[in-house]
């Protein structure tokens, strides 16, 4: 319900029916893949009834491709690439303006971010593409530290 309640507020912020809220609504949504009512499908049929019921994995592609100029975005976490495939789907897939990759296959990396750089990370290494600024960057991924240590 809360994906169909932004993407109806992202639509009318974009038809100009709602005023800009100024501030960015972030989504996270950790282990995309095992969210089964969030994965696109294509779907050819047509509806004549006005009421029919959003669906959630429409909110999120509506959130995914219009919403980043208006300052919606998704930050979700995927783990292969046929997963992000069947997830998203190839036209999603693409809108992501930064990646993070572990190690994969240099086929799969290349779909990822047209590189197989990914297929030469070992164990503890991570890659970040940055599509805009064109870098990719190799980083050693570490775990949130506890609230005791921030606290500290």
């Amino acid at each position: 319900p809360l994906l169909v309640e932004l993407a109806a507020s992202l639509k009318e912020v974009v038809e100009g029916k709602a005023s800009d809220p100024g501030r960015p609504v972030i989504v996270f949504v950790p282990g995309l893949h095992r969210q089964r009512k969030l994965r696109h499908e294509e779907d050819f049929s047509f509806s004549l009834d006005g009421d029919a019921e959003a669906k959630p994995s429409d909110a999120l592609q509506e959130i995914i491709l219009e919403g980043p100029p208006w300052g919606y975005h998704l930050v979700a976490s995927v783990d292969s690439y046929n997963n992000v495939n069947r997830c998203l789907g190839r036209k999603a897939a693409g809108e992501f303006e930064k990646k993070v990759l572990f190690q994969m296959s240099a086929a799969d990396s290349a779909s990822l971010i047209d590189s197989g750089k990914a297929a030469d990370l070992g164990l503890n290494r991570a890659l970040l593409y940055d599509e805009a600024a064109g870098t990719v960057e190799i980083f050693r991924p570490y775990a949130m530290p506890e609230s005791r240590w921030l606290g500290e």
